[in-house]
């Protein structure tokens, strides 16, 4: 690390921890270069450390769908010591990227406004929804997006407007470390919104497995299918790698029930790519994010 990074920034920055600490299934080993800033400063001293010797960086939050192998080599930054910043003016809504999903609607509905409602439920910090572009029930949180606030990568600050970005089903155009987003909401009685938001999580619940972690839908859905359909389909419910088991519930989630190792999670990937290729000659796209630089390569 020292190679790459100054020790005053090592020192004040650096984490010893294991990535199953942030893992939202558990799973996770030590990667080389961990860091948890405190400061934005910091977070353009790590990034801009890290362009100038070629090392990517892998902005981390919540973890909700994002899976740790063993072979990382890169700068991942933690955005859970960042300041958080929550400044509300009648409709519109400023945050920083490390406030949580659910904090977000339930501040926002105090205030009269509806508007991520459709997340309800899901483990995330908003930095991540939108470098994702984050969506269910026909609806996506680009909709409400107006501006963010990233970190390029020589560590300069800029903001970038809605219009700007490239949005397309679970991703956007815009790959630096985004630190405050700002939204345009609805405004809605308190009443309205919570109906919305109970309607929301009654649906999860009844479809979604939530007895075990998970990092929620595995794959994105083909045009005019859905991907847990042809996992079942398949035969594959309930199927069993190790600690890994596909959903009996839901077939596009799959759940660490017994201390799932990252191969385990991996073969279970791999086994229903294969299988709905075979029988239907349909290629499932990963919805959950892969971070290990052997897998990435393929």
């Amino acid at each position: 690390m020292k190679e790459f990074f100054s020790p005053e920034l090592i020192k004040k920055t650096a984490s010893q921890k294991s990535l199953r600490d942030y893992s939202y299934i558990n799973i996770g080993g030590k990667p080389k270069y961990l860091f948890t800033p405190e400061t934005i400063e910091q977070l353009q001293n790590i990034i801009a450390a890290a362009n100038k010797t070629s090392l990517d960086i892998l902005p981390i939050g919540g973890c909700s769908n994002l899976l740790f192998g063993n072979n990382i080599n890169k700068a991942i930054i933690s955005d859970v010591n960042l300041p958080q910043i929550f400044d509300i003016k009648d409709d519109t809504v400023m945050v920083s990227c490390n406030i949580t999903i659910k904090k977000f609607i339930e501040k926002t509905k105090q205030a009269g406004l509806s508007s991520l409602y459709f997340l309800s439920g899901i483990p995330a910090h908003l930095g991540g929804t939108v470098h994702m572009n984050a969506g269910a029930f026909d609806r996506t949180i680009s909709e409400f997006l107006v501006w963010i606030e990233v970190v390029d990568k020589n560590g300069n600050i800029k903001k970038v407007n809605a219009e700007e970005i490239d949005f397309s089903y679970r991703k956007i155009s815009i790959s630096d470390f985004i630190v405050r987003i700002c939204f345009k909401l609805e405004k809605k009685s308190e009443k309205e919104i919570e109906d919305e938001i109970k309607e929301v999580l009654k649906i999860r619940h009844e479809r979604h497995p939530y007895d075990f972690p998970s990092l929620g839908s595995t794959f994105k859905n083909p045009p005019g299918e859905f991907a847990g359909l042809l996992i079942c389909d398949c035969g594959l419910a309930g199927k069993m790698i190790g600690g890994a088991q596909i959903s009996s519930k839901h077939s596009n989630f799959i759940l660490n029930v017994d201390n799932a190792t990252f191969n385990d999670y991996y073969d279970l990937i791999d086994l229903a790519r294969s299988e709905v290729k075979n029988k239907f000659d349909i290629d499932l796209e990963l919805e959950n994010k892969i971070i290990d630089d052997l897998e990435e390569q393929k």
